[in-house]
């Protein structure tokens, strides 16, 4: 009697407890995949918890069947299977979720449907990820209710999703000091400011603190992906692009903030990895061997034989060259450099491009300097190639043309913009200002007008390019020379015009293919668009009475008409 009761109290402690058990080892299961997904990691403290609740399920399962008696009757048995069924089916189904959702983690397409791609990364960024042959480690430094904490690190996923080159990892200063230690001493820094996004490449390191990715402004416009770019091209490119203005002619400078002055385009060429420096050939006698890119924007006064046969030895050595001109209209006098521009089949005209087809409020129909080029006006050029959905504005050009093909000379010369329809070249600008310019077939140059064109070597002929196939895949193999763009007009770049759409990307996107930059081509990060409602006070009422007595009244006359027809 005694072992019979106590085979009776073990036998009630199994099945009171076994139930219970059973639940631990799929909490225990559960737990060990969740520590995995937070250490992003399938380790030893996930493999244990998973492998000793899946053992528990198991073996108190089958006891448990066992000692029930699962299978021994008819009835039974086919509960049992029924319930096996239903566990395999629910593991299979299981295992297909798990399936599916590994490959989606990995494998999966983001959409921006928002109208201005608020998270959408630009075209030139994508180019500069596409490219990146080493990696790079970006840690933040914010705390999680910091202003555009949410913002950094959506724009920071953006980054690692278009390129397994980048590794974000983020670090709450305040919860995790040992991990900011380390950080501080991997970057050799006794102390690093809070609020900041670390770039890191080899040995190369950059801050971008939160002030620069806020405008200091109101309305607070946040700009991280132009300073996340920053940031990765200066830790991933060995040097920078050595940028020459020239000085000494009348050139705009780009340290002049006025709406005449250069000094936004030369802030986006510093953000583009660039160093921009002032010369004066006359003095130096030379141009810096270290010059990656000689600029000469809008000179007013003619220059020296001396000071051409300068350029034109830099150019004879591989030199890369950036013009823009103004109309030689007075005070401005030509230049002295159409000699030198028409060795590379570039021809400049001393006339002022016009536009007919202007309707202006009050006036009608006027003929204006302003030149709007829109996607027809692009040529197929890698200079031109993303900008054909922007706008660019020059104001007061002069005509650029490329000369017809020529067997003898080395270089091939290409127009990049041309006019719209209804402009034309005016000869006639002594009078300019005073009256109402008139086409003149006879003098003035009939559209189509080219404003801007480029210059390069000539490729490989067909010919040996088909019989040599190596030379025509070989960099190195490929005719190496200098390389020209020249603009007739120079206000496009200034303070005043740089913010249009296209007008600050033309310019970057020249530099870039003069430097051979080509992965920084494309369309750069442009400001968020911040929008507002306006409310009158009448629009204020009317939503003030609709959401505070409308809404609530909808329920009590619905319930009213249904208390009466009930009570009918």
């Amino acid at each position: 009697m005694e072992v019979s009761s106590l085979n009776n109290k073990k036998s009630d402690w199994f099945d009171q407890f076994s139930g219970y058990i059973i639940l631990a080892g799929i909490i225990t299961v559960v737990a060990g995949f969740g520590v995995s997904r937070i250490l992003n990691l399938l380790g030893l403290a996930s493999i244990i918890p998973i492998g000793v609740g899946g053992g528990v399920i198991i073996g108190f399962t089958l006891v448990k069947a066992i000692r029930n008696k699962w299978f021994s009757s008819e009835a039974s048995k086919r509960k049992a299977l029924v319930g096996t069924n239903v566990a395999i089916m629910s593991a299979f189904a299981a295992g297909i979720f798990a399936i599916v959702g590994f490959l989606n983690s990995r494998h999966y397409e983001r959409f921006d449907l928002t109208v201005t791609g608020k998270y959408s990364l630009s075209q030139k960024t994508k180019n500069i990820l596409k490219n990146l042959d080493k990696p790079v480690v970006v840690t933040t430094l914010f705390n999680q209710g910091e202003m555009f904490y949410e913002q950094i690190m959506d724009i920071l996923k953006e980054y690692a999703y278009h390129t397994d080159k980048i590794r974000v990892e983020s670090i709450d200063p305040l919860r995790n000091r040992t991990k900011v230690e380390e950080l501080a001493k991997r970057l050799e820094l006794d102390a690093l400011q809070l609020n900041t996004v670390v770039f890191e490449c080899n040995e190369h390191s950059k801050h971008v603190p939160q002030n620069e990715v806020i405008e200091k402004q109101y309305p607070f416009k946040f700009k991280g992906e132009e300073a996340f770019t920053e940031a990765i091209l200066n830790v991933t490119q060995e040097k920078q692009t050595a940028i020459y203005f020239v000085t000494g002619h009348g050139e705009r400078q780009f340290e002049d903030y006025d709406r005449g002055g250069i000094s936004g385009i030369a802030n986006a060429l510093k953000r583009d990895n660039c160093r921009i420096a002032p010369l004066d050939i006359l003095n130096t006698k030379k141009i810096p061997e270290d010059c990656d890119v000689l600029v000469i924007a809008g000179p007013t006064k003619a220059y020296l034989t001396e000071e051409i046969n300068i350029m034109r030895n830099y150019l004879e050595a591989r030199g890369k060259l950036l013009l823009m001109l103004e109309p030689a209209v007075a005070p401005n006098t030509p230049t002295g450099l159409k000699t030198l521009l028409a060795e590379y089949g570039i021809v400049v005209r001393d006339d002022v491009v016009v536009y007919s087809k202007v309707n202006m409020p009050l006036f009608g129909i006027q003929t204006v300097a302003e030149i709007y080029i829109g996607k027809d006006e692009y040529a197929d050029y890698p200079i031109t190639e993303d900008l054909k959905s922007y706008n660019t504005i020059l104001m007061g050009a002069c005509s650029v043309s490329s000369t017809p093909p020529n067997d003898q000379m080395p270089y091939q010369a290409t127009v990049l913009i041309n006019a719209p329809e209804g402009s034309w070249g005016e000869t006639d600008v002594a009078d300019l200002r005073q009256k109402k310019p008139e086409l003149n077939v006879d003098i003035d140059l009939e559209g189509p007008v080219a404003l801007a064109v480029s210059s390069q070597v000539k490729e490989l002929p067909k010919e040996v390019a088909d019989s040599h196939p190596e030379m025509a895949n070989d960099p190195k193999s490929k005719p190496q020379g200098a390389r020209v763009v020249v603009f007739g007009d120079t206000d496009f770049a200034s303070n005043e015009y740089v913010e249009n759409p296209g007008n600050a990307d033309l310019f970057r996107n020249s530099i870039n293919w003069l430097a051979k930059n080509e992965t920084q081509l494309g369309i750069s990060a442009k400001p968020p668009d911040f929008r507002k409602a306006t409310i009158s006070p009448v629009q204020m009422k009317v939503i003030f009475w609709v959401s505070i007595a409308g809404i609530p009244v909808i329920p009590v006359v619905i319930g009213s008409l249904v208390w009466w027809k009930r009570r009918r």
